[in-house]
């Protein structure tokens, strides 16, 4: 089995508790994606700044509560879905997996927060000819009335996999004089995104010490199990599961997260269809 690649979230106060901060370093994460999807460099850039962007999304998200990103590209055309919870795991998928090399995108963005699978919040936006950092600081600003400013980046190395892929949310709390916070920050957070979080790992970000509330660990972890799976067929019923052995002789399942195949036996079908019928 191959060894867990994290990344790293941090929650921290800045201006003397005046400003929140949240951190994310997404490389291991942004790494498994692109593995499983198999995506080329256009697809991991974009695939890769789409999952910095769910897990700053994330910031009031905690415990068992979920966030999910659904991102439907239209210029290009692609799509993105990630879930991320408030303990740390994560995972997500993108389509197609070729897409031509760049930052820039039209389409819609939609942010799902939930709970045992109940919705608790749902926020829209259109996206038009912008950059994920771009595109996220506008959502943040018209749906949730967020003062705030966002970094976003993500490079590759010659290999194609992601070796640097971060994001940092600085936000303006209200009793904060709105000129005041944008003198300190808004030059600095323009400048080199590398040194920034660089500078932000030893304490300091645009000048101002940074007091760390909370770090965690973030993994892409899927949800998918072969529990999961079979719940998932018998909920299709016996005629179909018949229809299925009849034609197929099994079934064989893919999860769209991670990519790993489930291969149902026909005696495994057989017994759910039991199953069912005994429930009848």
């Amino acid at each position: 089995m191959s060894a867990i690649r994290t990344g790293r979230l941090v929650r921290a106060l800045a201006c003397d508790r005046k400003v929140r901060v949240l951190a994310v370093v997404a490389d291991g994460p942004a790494r498994d994606l692109v593995s499983h999807h198999k995506l080329t460099a256009g697809a991991a850039v974009l695939a890769s700044e789409g999952l910095v962007a769910a897990v700053l999304l994330s910031n009031q998200v905690k415990g068992e509560e979920r966030i999910t990103l659904d991102v439907q590209g239209e210029r290009p055309r692609f799509a993105l879905s990630v879930d991320v919870w408030g303990d740390g795991p994560l995972r997500a998928r993108f389509t197609p997996a070729n897409l031509a090399q760049t930052d820039r995108f039209s389409g819609y963005l939609s942010a799902i927060r939930s709970l045992d699978g109940k919705e608790l919040y749902r926020g829209i936006a259109k996206i038009q000819d912008e950059t994920f950092e771009q595109a996220l600081s506008r959502y943040l600003t018209s749906s949730e009335q967020v003062d705030g400013r966002v970094r976003i980046q993500a490079r590759l190395d010659k290999d194609g996999s992601p070796r640097f892929a971060a994001g940092l949310l600085v936000e303006r709390f209200p009793d904060t004089d709105p000129e005041e916070f944008a003198a300190i920050f808004d030059q600095p957070l323009k400048g080199d995104f590398a040194a920034l979080m660089t500078g932000f790992a030893f304490g300091q970000l645009a000048g101002q010490p940074v007091d760390v509330l909370e770090a965690r660990d973030l993994e892409f972890r899927c949800t998918c199990s072969l529990q999961r799976v079979t719940r998932m067929l018998r909920t299709l019923g016996p005629t179909e599961l018949r229809d299925m052995l009849e034609k197929d002789g099994g079934a064989e399942i893919t999860c769209h997260f991670c990519n790993q195949r489930y291969d149902i036996s026909a005696d495994q079908l057989r017994a759910l269809i039991a199953a069912d019928d005994g429930g009848e």
